[in-house]
């Protein structure tokens, strides 16, 4: 007769190896690695203090199929530097890290072909929830979306085209508030210098500021924009060419923060006095605006708040609360000294 087969001992640290030394129950570290929150400090302590002894790993692939929950959840940003993913990303990921979540981040450099093949390899993993930057996508995205079966989040312009729940601010709004704030400081000839012009976004900014100008019966004539990246090269090389185009433009709309420092860097090198030469605007903005000379106008979102909103509703979603509608997220118009009002 044959003797009974041991299991062979892999050297890996098992959820049964930290239960023992910590005391407890399988079952009760289980929840405590999972919802953390959901315990007692003191159990909590007990168990950490056994996985860092022990070393051990949790295995989360082998949790969601043997609970058929998915603890991770799917991201796609399109820039790693630009200020709105930037400011989002971080707060994002730390409000669902709280929560047991895990981030499937990926990259997407603007390209909506990269974002749908991301997408349908992060569908493999089966992920809670997806959460997507833009509103531009393939229709094989859309149809990948459709069977994923798990809540979509838009972190795009409102309002959005597509029927997935969005949260995001009017870039239309915020380009024609920025150009008619000008137009209220006395300035009349005012153009506009744009990046990423191949992108929705952009062109709503342009309309923006396009309808603004109309509306105050000004001519909207001199604008620049490309399909390259925000830069401060842009900044200074644009304004260069619009006042070449036209040297009565007295003030200046910039799509991007970089652009408008790149526009004052070239209004000193000018001797150009802002505002009293020329005034500039930015339709984003953050604290480098607020501590350049002069201090730029700008419009800013709170990308870090928004990152704890959409965490929180994506939460709420895979608990079973719906995701839809359209959230517009409010922006502020700071006011500065770069659009002082012109004699």
């Amino acid at each position: 007769m044959s003797e009974p087969r041991k299991r062979r001992n892999t050297g890996k640290v098992t959820l049964a190896d930290v239960a023992k030394q910590a005391g407890v129950g399988t079952m009760t570290v289980s929840r405590v690695l999972r919802t953390p929150d959901a315990v007692s400090d003191k159990l909590r302590d007990k168990v950490q203090r056994a996985v860092e002894q022990l070393g051990y790993i949790p295995n989360k692939a082998a949790g969601a199929l043997a609970s058929a929950q998915s603890y991770a959840i799917a991201l796609i940003i399109p820039s790693l530097l630009e200020k709105a993913c930037a400011l989002f990303l971080p707060r994002f990921q730390q409000r669902l890290n709280k929560a047991g979540y895990q981030l499937l981040l990926g990259y997407s450099d603007y390209s909506v072909q990269q974002e749908e093949d991301l997408l349908a390899g992060f569908l493999e993993s089966r992920p809670a929830a997806v959460v997507l930057f833009g509103n531009e996508h393939t229709q094989r995205t859309h149809q990948l979306l459709e069977m994923a079966n798990a809540p979509v989040l838009e972190i795009a312009e409102s309002p959005s085209m597509n029927s997935y729940a969005s949260m995001g601010s009017d870039p239309h709004d915020i380009g024609k508030r920025c150009t008619s704030h000008l137009v209220s400081q006395g300035f009349h000839h005012i153009g506009f210098i744009g990046a990423r012009g191949n992108h929705a976004t952009l062109q709503r900014k342009l309309q923006g500021w396009q309808g603004a100008m109309i509306e105050h019966y000004l001519t909207p004539d001199h604008f620049l924009t490309t399909h390259e990246a925000p830069s401060a090269q842009l900044g200074a090389d644009g304004l260069a060419k619009l006042l070449l185009r036209d040297a009565t433009l007295d003030a200046l709309v910039c799509s991007h923060e970089e652009i408008a420092i790149g526009a004052l860097f070239e209004c000193h090198r000018r001797v150009l006095k802002v505002p009293t030469d020329i005034a500039i605007i930015s339709l984003e903005g953050s604290s480098m605006s607020e501590h350049a000379f002069p201090s730029l106008t700008s419009a800013e979102i709170d990308y870090q708040s928004l990152g704890v909103q959409a965490a929180s509703a994506i939460l709420q979603a895979i608990e079973g609360q719906p995701l839809t509608g359209a959230q517009t997220i409010p922006f502020k118009l700071a006011h500065r000294a770069s659009t002082a009002r012109k004699n």
